[in-house]
Formats: C-alpha cells, structure tokens, sequence
C-alpha cells in the first residue's frame, strides 16, 4: 500500500526539531484545508490521508472528470492495514513519523531517528553555502551564503553590504519565504534581537547579500538512493515572490517554454552547468526524495548571472506540484497560473470562488484542461485556504 500525505508544516517541524511538535491553528487550518492535493500526484492505486463527506465527494468528482484513480484513507483507518506502507508525505520530520506510528503503522515502515537526522542536517540553509561554493569560480554565476553565530557579525556584514542593497538574514530551517529577515536600510535594534532569538534556538542565521533579482525560478529533482542516488531532473519551476520573498504561485508552461523563456537572460549552457553540478551534489548528498532547489535570475555589474541555490528543499515542492498539473492536466497548448491563497473569512474565499467560475468557466477537452477556473481542494463552510488553478 502507498499512502500520500500532505503535510506542509514539515519545515517548521524541523526547526522544532523534537518528535512532539504541535503546529500552530492557521497551520493546522491548512493542513486541513489543503489535504486533498496529493490526489492530483499521487500514483495511480495509492492512497490519500484525508476524510470526511467533502473530501470523498470532491475526489468522486474530480475522478469522473480526470479519471484519477486513488482512495482516501482516514487516519483512524491505518491500523486496519495489514500489508506493508510505503508511505510518501511532502517532507519527513521526527513528530510526523511519529504520529503515524501512534496511528498503527509500524517502525518497519518508517525512516529511522538516524535517517531522519541526515534528512534534517540537509535540510538546513548551510548546505547551500556547500553548493554556492561550486560555483564560485564559474563565469555567470553568482551567489553567497555565510553562516553567523554571534549578533555582532550579523552587523559587520550588514555593515559591509548597505551601500550594495543590504542583506538578508534566514532562519535555518524555513522555506517558502518564511522565516526571512530583510535589512535593506538599516540594522535596528529589533533586528538584532530576530537574530539573536534564532541563533540561540537554532544555532546560526544564514546571511546572503540581496540581490538584484530578476526573475525566480527552480529546478526539480528525484533523487533513487536505491539506485547509488540516481538524480533525475524532473524539470523547471517558474514562480512568484512577493517583496518579501514569500512565494505568490506558479507559471504553468512546458519545460521547453520555462528554458526558452530563462534564456532571454542568460545562456542555455549556463542552464545546463547549473542543471548537471547540482545534480551531482545531490547524487552525493541525497536521499529517497523529491528535492526542489530555487534559483533566481540576477543582474550583476557583469551582465545577468544565475543564482544557483538559494535554497534546497528535500522535499515535494508547489514548483513539482505545478510540473505536475502542467503535464498530466492541461491541454498542450493551455498556459496558466497556479496559486495557494490564504483568506481572512470564508465568506471572502467563497465568494472569490464564485466570482472567479463566473469569469472564467470551465472548459476540459478530452479529459485535460483547456481554459478556466478551477479549485483543486473541496470548497466548504469552514476553508481558509485555496488551492486553485486558472487557466487560459
């Protein structure tokens, strides 16, 4: 049996880093809300973690119009299961393993504390400092990162680095633009106190200068540790930040159009040098993972440069999700957007769907979509959160 969960706050339960850790009521409240999305990439005969009437009638519907072919499973069903799991979250950490286990599946079928540890020592923004340094003697690239254990050398490299843009101070373990702190004027007192809080939690704060930044972009990989850690490269990811950095959504669009598009920038070599160096680390430093790495697109004094790892996620990313929907449910020709928005009330997501259907309806063309509006999770009276695509 494989069984699919989505579970988002696996980032935060790794700065946690204990095996008990409870994520906070708006975490929870996507976890719920956002529940269904592995039924779009999940294999074909596989499971879902997720319950309740909605979620089953939703699955039915989009199963009649996809021809999707999982089940949903609750979490008070896994001890009836008697054959082995082979279980695929959206990241590993210590408390959801755990969790499971109290839920009836057994040690057999789950990472042990040892690999659990690698994963969570990967997982970390010092590796990127590992990988930035690959690159650091090849032409059209750019990219540092440096640890800081002590507040006073976080002032040093702001100091250093105000007249060229400021810098930008990273928790250890975050991802999705969480976890970031932007001085790009100054270094006041409150940020000296943000870094202190976090080196004395997790150890260190990342620095990296801010750049010029021209567009984001990722590369997505698989790595098969059962295969010596094959590295597959899973294709492109083009999304969106917000000034802060927090991710707005993704670019529906093939692998060919993202790579000829990122071109206008910068060489297909350089894409291509990219692709197969941090390829490599990975085959080295990987495990049995989905891994996304986020690159950006930069404009130095000496023309445009790829940043080559801004972050590493080991694990299934939005940028994969949207390869995915790309490939398997859209029409060749279609392009689109896909998004995760959170809402204050549920009248104010309820009636941004509604809107939205009336503005672009639905069109699917032999089992894919061709145009419109579409959520990708249930809709009901308790949502917060929305996953959705819009298609054109």
């Amino acid at each position: 049996m494989v069984l699919f969960v989505f579970n988002p706050d696996t980032d935060l339960a790794l700065a946690n880093g204990v095996g008990n850790y409870t994520p906070t009521a708006p975490v929870r409240q996507m976890i719920q809300d956002l529940a269904m999305l592995p039924i779009w990439y999940a294999d074909p005969g596989s499971y879902v973690l997720a319950e309740g009437e909605a979620n089953q009638e939703f699955l039915e519907e989009m199963s009649e119009l996809f021809h999707l072919k999982v089940k949903l499973i609750p979490l008070k069903g896994l001890p009836l299961v008697e054959e082995p799991i082979d279980v695929c979250p959206w990241g590993w950490n210590r408390s959801f393993r755990n969790m499971l286990n109290r839920a009836g599946i057994s040690m057999n079928y789950l990472p042990n504390d040892f690999e659990l540890d690698e994963q969570r020592k990967l997982s970390q923004r010092n590796v990127v400092g590992v990988v930035l340094e690959l690159f650091k003697d090849e032409p059209g690239f750019c990219g540092i990162s440096r640890n800081v254990l002590k507040t006073s050398g976080c002032e040093k490299y702001f100091n250093m680095m105000a007249d060229m843009g400021g810098v930008v101070f990273k928790e250890p373990w975050s991802s999705s633009g969480k976890g970031l702190l932007w001085c790009r004027d100054a270094y006041t007192e409150k940020d000296r106190n943000w870094c202190q809080r976090i080196i004395d939690t997790q150890g260190y704060v990342a620095m990296s200068p801010i750049y010029n930044k021209v567009q984001d972009f990722a590369m997505e990989f698989y790595v098969n540790e059962q295969k010596a850690n094959e590295v597959t490269f899973l294709g492109y990811s083009l999304f969106d930040t917000d000034i802060r950095g927090s991710y707005k959504g993704n670019t529906l669009l093939n692998n060919e159009e993202i790579e000829r598009y990122l071109m206008d920038y910068v060489p297909k070599k350089n894409l291509q040098k990219a692709k197969q160096m941090v390829g490599g680390f990975l085959g080295i430093y990987g495990y049995r993972a989905c891994v996304g790495v986020d690159m950006m697109i930069c404009e130095e004094p000496s023309g445009m440069c790829i940043h080559p790892c801004v972050e590493i996620n080991y694990r299934a990313t939005m940028g994969y999700f949207a390869r995915i929907l790309k490939d398997e449910f859209l029409t060749e020709d279609a392009q689109g957007r896909f998004m995760v928005q959170h809402f204050h009330s549920n009248n104010e997501l309820v009636a941004f769907v509604e809107d939205s259907r009336k503005k672009a309806p639905l069109e699917i063309r032999k089992g894919r979509i061709h145009s419109g509006f579409m959520p990708l999770v249930p809709v009901t009276p308790m949502s917060m959160n929305l996953a959705y695509i819009d298609v054109y």
